[in-house]
């Protein structure tokens, strides 16, 4: 019996930040908030999140790497931009149109990825390992029961993130899965590679457990596959256009 409560705590991370910004904002919006103001101390937002204490924490690190808000340690923790301002912050780093936009993701996906795999190599216990098979088991099970079932992206490398331990790197592929969002719009829909995917993270476990650092970095390099994207993205816009011009496909 899959787990899904560490499914949903290893795979969500992305998610959980989307819902945590939005939780401040609306505080601020209620309170009357602005820059310089105090937020509530973080057993309010525990509470109001639903969630527990590390995530909590680990939502606010992101704030504060993104210079939304101010930790100050001892005092607690101050608004440090309007409100007005947060989304644009959120996305400045990356644009979407730019016309290397893939390229530039898919590198630094590439050097980041590269990393954890073998951070996980030496730090990974068998349990991480078990609770990333868990993952993989619980998507595979769902397209087993619908074919066109699409999971959040970068669930599998966020886990890994989180299991290599290392709190930079993590921050890091959380801003690459907002990044994908903005940039796939509709690919995963249109290209079905879901079970091409899962096989590939199953692949990137084994050499996981076999504590294979380059057989890892090898697949990580093959998943995560310029050319590959570059396909989708271009059969992608070729069916948008087709379905605007009644083409059938």
């Amino acid at each position: 019996m899959i787990d899904m409560s560490n499914v949903r705590q290893l795979g969500g991370a992305g998610r959980l930040i989307d819902r945590a910004v939005a939780e401040v904002r609306r505080y601020m919006e209620v309170n009357g908030l602005e820059a310089g103001h105090k937020l509530p101390p973080e057993r309010i937002l525990i509470e109001q999140l639903g969630v527990s204490r590390s995530s909590v924490r680990e939502a606010m690190r992101v704030l504060s790497t993104l210079g939304l808000i101010e930790v100050r340690h001892g005092d607690g923790t101050y608004v440090a931009s309007d409100s007005d301002n947060w989304t644009l912050a959120e996305v400045q780093w990356f644009d979407a149109s730019e016309e290397h936009a893939l390229r530039n993701l898919i590198e630094t996906r590439l050097s980041i990825e590269l990393a954890l795999v073998a951070g996980a190599v030496r730090r990974a216990t068998d349990q991480d390992l078990d609770r990333l098979e868990e993952i993989i088991d619980s998507h595979e099970a769902a397209l087993r029961e619908d074919v066109d079932y699409e999971w959040e992206p970068l669930t599998f490398e966020l886990a890994l993130a989180e299991i290599c331990g290392n709190s930079w790197l993590y921050e890091i592929e959380v801003n690459l899965q907002q990044a994908w969002r903005s940039l796939s719009g509709g690919l995963r829909a249109s290209v079905g590679r879901h079970t091409e995917w899962n096989s590939e993270h199953r692949a990137i476990l084994a050499s996981l457990r076999s504590r294979n650092t380059l057989q890892a970095q090898r697949l990580v390099m093959s998943h995560v596959n310029l050319e590959r994207f570059e396909e989708d993205l271009h059969h992608r816009d070729h069916s948008g256009a087709s379905r605007q011009t009644g083409v059938s496909q």
